[in-house]
């Protein structure tokens, strides 16, 4: 059976945390806590900002939602990608939709590139950062781009969209100072993430949704998410996880780099993780 190399990977259990099975908690050890409490948010090795996406993490806006992953997200803990295709059908295909919104509002947009902008364009913001799809700077508005399968069209338009995704745009818009944001969303067949390069943008539903920020809502999302920053990172002891965090707990219950190529191999064999040379 061939081998696959695992994502790389800086912490393990017992080094550099450990699993309080009994309270369902993890606690970073004395001398992690005090690396990432003593570095700059806005730097590497500290605690990580919330970024738009953490938000409906933290605020728990469905049954998906899980703190104890944003926890570890913060800490640098996460999961990291077991299967790159749908991020890499964003990448492929949202700059051709931004594109269609630039005709669309007949205006070029800002775009941040990553890069360019060290994934963080709100570095003056010491706890919330991340970078936005586009900017439309003569009508103040907000792009975010969403590539999802076909099948979640009905949902959307029947209940409205995911409330994370409405959540991280918000953001966004309140830290440019944008009134609005738009959400563009193109719905993707099952094959269209086999080779999305391929995928011709005209011929499938793009649809866009607009709202005004709510600026009372996301004060208190932004005191909430403080608050609750500070209370995990002051302790660095994590939410309880649940159900839902379960591969990550897998995840984070190596020990070492062995254990983790073992785990990651049995992902492959199972389909859960897609080698990135495959």
């Amino acid at each position: 059976m061939m081998i696959y190399k695992p994502p790389k990977r800086f912490f393990y259990n017992e080094s550099e945390y450990v699993l309080d099975n009994d309270n369902q908690v993890l606690v970073l050890k004395p001398h992690f806590h005090k690396k990432l409490s003593e570095t700059p948010s806005t730097q590497f090795g500290g605690f990580r900002k919330m970024t738009g996406s953490a938000l409906g993490d933290i605020l728990e806006v469905s049954q998906y939602s899980s703190e104890f992953a944003a926890f570890a997200r913060i800490c640098g803990l996460s999961l990291p990608v077991l299967d790159r295709k749908y991020v890499n059908a964003g990448q492929i295909i949202e700059p051709k939709i931004l594109e269609l919104v630039e005709v669309a509002l007949n205006e070029k947009l800002q775009r941040f590139n990553a890069v360019d902008y060290q994934y963080d364009y709100f570095k003056e913001n010491k706890l919330f950062g991340g970078l936005p799809d586009g900017y439309a700077k003569e009508k103040n508005l907000i792009i975010e781009i969403k590539t999802t399968n076909e099948k979640n069209k009905a949902n959307w338009e029947t209940y409205g969209l995911p409330l994370g995704y409405l959540k991280q745009a918000q953001l966004y818009a309140y830290l440019i100072g944008a009134p609005a944001f738009s959400i563009v969303a193109i719905f993707l067949k099952d094959q269209d993430y086999l080779d999305p390069a391929k995928v011709n943008v005209h011929k499938r539903y793009v649809s866009n949704y607009t709202y005004h920020v709510n600026e009372n809502q996301v004060k208190d999302d932004l005191n909430y998410c403080e608050a609750w920053y500070k209370r995990y990172t002051t302790a660095g002891i994590s939410p309880k996880w649940k159900s839902i965090d379960a591969d990550l707990l897998e995840y984070l219950k190596c020990k070492n780099l062995d254990e983790w190529s073992n785990l990651y191999n049995k992902w492959v064999e199972e389909g859960k993780a897609v080698p990135e040379n495959e």
